[in-house]
């Protein structure tokens, strides 16, 4: 069956990749997992900073009980692997397992070590970087190391007021992890905190791209002409390809634009998209996992 331009990338069964590409998948992932160990407790942990999803809440309890960070995040987890395990998919729960496994155990070792840096603004910065390039690189081969992350959830659930309730409620669990960190350690570091996850959320959607800031865009639009002459004279940007989109409404082809553009410019092309054409579809990073519809 084709695939419209902007569904999710299919992922073939662990059977049908060769024996060298799968190891290559699999040594991506655990250096995944190392990095975002590494992130965690050499400087996120150390200096009382929290991030969101099911490592915040590690870390949260981490804090509390005085166990091994490396210990919650495997246990905290394992319900949602054995879920998708039934109900997703044999090779995302594999995947998964594997980048957690690493990213747990190297936790777990990394443990005792002192943070490498003691001031909390360069240590959200770094940790985040390293987090979110962890998690990133996990989820750039078909597994997560958060089973909370909106992007494996969302591209495996139908329906999308469903897709629309999850998004609202890990959001709100976001924010209660923030805030908790907030009480438990002072308003300073969870402003620090905050900076963290915004730091390894931008990293991991920098690292599904492909560690470029170049991102690819899909326009779906009736008013390709103009929208290409008003993109050509404002950006200097021409159309990668193009192609057409059935829509189930009226019935008609819908012709569609793919262009690359710098990430900073992303702004620029949805302003001159909505003065052309306000009712055109603009689908970003058509080739990962999930896109991001604005």
């Amino acid at each position: 069956m084709n695939q419209p331009p902007h569904s999710t990338r299919s992922v073939d069964a662990p059977s049908k990749l060769p024996f060298r590409i799968w190891l290559k998948k699999l040594a991506k992932v655990t250096l995944g997992g190392i990095l975002a160990s590494i992130g965690l407790e050499l400087f996120l942990h150390p200096n009382q900073l929290i991030v969101g999803g099911v490592t915040g809440i590690s870390a949260m309890f981490a804090y509390q009980t005085e166990m091994r960070l490396g210990l919650f995040l495997f246990l905290f987890n394992l319900p949602f692997i054995l879920l998708s395990y039934r109900r997703v998919h044999r090779q995302f729960a594999l995947v998964t397992v594997i980048g957690l496994a690493a990213f747990s155990l190297s936790a777990l070792m990394l443990h005792s070590l002192p943070a490498i840096l003691e001031h909390p603004l360069l240590a959200a910065v770094l940790g985040g970087l390293f987090l979110g390039l962890g998690i990133g690189l996990v989820l750039n081969n078909g597994g997560t190391l958060d089973s909370l992350s909106v992007n494996h959830i969302n591209s495996n659930v139908k329906g999308t007021r469903k897709k629309f309730k999850l998004e609202s409620i890990i959001m709100i669990l976001n924010i209660l992890v923030l805030t908790g960190a907030g009480i438990q350690f002072g308003a300073q570091q969870a402003m620090y905190s905050i900076i963290a996850y915004l730091i390894a959320f931008e990293a991991v959607h920098f690292a599904m791209r492909g560690y470029t800031f170049n991102r690819k865009v899909c326009i779906i639009s009736k008013e390709t002409d103009q929208l290409q002459s008003s993109i050509k004279a404002r950006l200097r940007r021409e159309p990668e390809s193009s192609a057409s989109h059935h829509d189930e409404n009226d019935w008609n082809q819908i012709p569609i634009l793919y262009y690359q553009i710098h990430v900073f410019e992303t702004r620029q092309l949805k302003s001159i998209v909505r003065s052309v054409d306000p009712h055109a579809s603009i689908l970003l990073d058509v080739n990962e996992p999930n896109l991001v519809k604005i």
